[in-house]
């Protein structure tokens, strides 16, 4: 295992030489990796990730207002249907928060259920797949430099992460934005029905770095149709 002051190195002779090691992952860049992953997500899933915040948000407002209205207690026991809106001071505001709370409460038991499932739907699919990725923890799109080793969970071409990097010059970050940008686009481009989280995300950073690898020196993000040149960054 290397210590972070060393460079990184591609074991085959063939490969070019040494590149700078990465620096440690910026909190910005955490939650844009996070943001671009959200594709591995399907159905009620996907929506609560991407809408959840917003829909506690206003559920948090509406609660906040029947509190100061009909009373906390009596507002939260209209939220978990204990009390109907009908018997309270204020049925026109208590029956929006009514609503909201059965709506909630069920949306977000469905998500935690269907989380379960895909999740032992995935590892059974892994498993059967490929013997070496099962268990392997497969969650947001995955840094280029962790690529370098062999407990990764992935499928790639032998020192993909290295050569990515080196087609933009040892510049780390540009090349994980780069590669983020790819696989999210593999993301969303899959037909993620009947998969779970892991598998969709396993499959995408098979096909993409698979793509990107036999592109020959070329990154799609860093050619752009108005530069005209031969591809190469």
């Amino acid at each position: 295992m290397m210590s972070a002051q060393q460079t990184v190195r591609a074991a085959d002779a063939d490969e070019p030489g040494e590149i700078d090691p990465p620096r440690r992952e910026s909190l910005t860049a955490l939650l844009r990796r996070r943001r671009r992953s959200l594709g591995r997500h399907s159905g009620i899933q996907y929506w609560l990730r991407v809408r959840g915040y917003y829909i506690l948000a206003a559920f948090a407002g509406l609660f906040t207002l029947n509190a100061v209205v009909i009373g906390g207690r009596v507002a939260y026991d209209v939220s978990v249907q204990i009390a109907s809106p009908w018997e309270t001071r204020a049925p026109w505001v208590a029956l929006p928060l009514s609503i909201s709370g059965w709506l909630v409460v069920t949306g977000f038991a469905g998500a935690v259920a269907g989380y379960v499932v895909s999740e032992v739907t995935d590892n059974r699919s892994l498993r059967r797949s490929r013997g070496r990725a099962a268990g392997r923890r497969i969650g947001a799109i995955p840094l280029l430099d962790r690529l370098q080793y062999g407990r990764h969970g992935f499928e790639i071409p032998n020192y993909f992460g290295i050569r990515f990097a080196l087609r933009h010059d040892g510049d780390w970050p540009t090349a994980q934005d780069h590669w983020e940008i790819v696989v999210e686009k593999f993301l969303n481009a899959g037909d993620a029905r009947g998969k779970g989280p892991k598998r969709v995300m396993w499959e995408a950073v098979l096909e993409a770095s698979y793509v990107l690898d036999g592109m020959s020196g070329r990154c799609p993000e860093c050619t752009g149709p108005e530069e005209g040149g031969d591809g190469t960054h």
